[in-house]
């Protein structure tokens, strides 16, 4: 169950991040990267604290 709110959270964090770099109107595979990945990572930790918080991990 964790793994599955890490992932999710992962895409949420990718997607945010994106949108995020669009807005700031920066463009490019450098920022893309940047934000994509501190994106993920950051959605990826944000599911898993949501995952233990719901105490139903196995």
């Amino acid at each position: 169950m964790r793994d599955t709110f890490r992932s999710v959270g992962a895409i949420i964090g990718l997607v945010l991040g994106l949108a995020l770099m669009w807005m700031l109107g920066w463009g490019g595979m450098v920022p893309a990267a940047i934000f994509g990945a501190g994106g993920a990572v950051i959605g990826g930790m944000s599911g898993e604290r949501i995952a233990d918080r719901g105490g139903r991990t196995k």
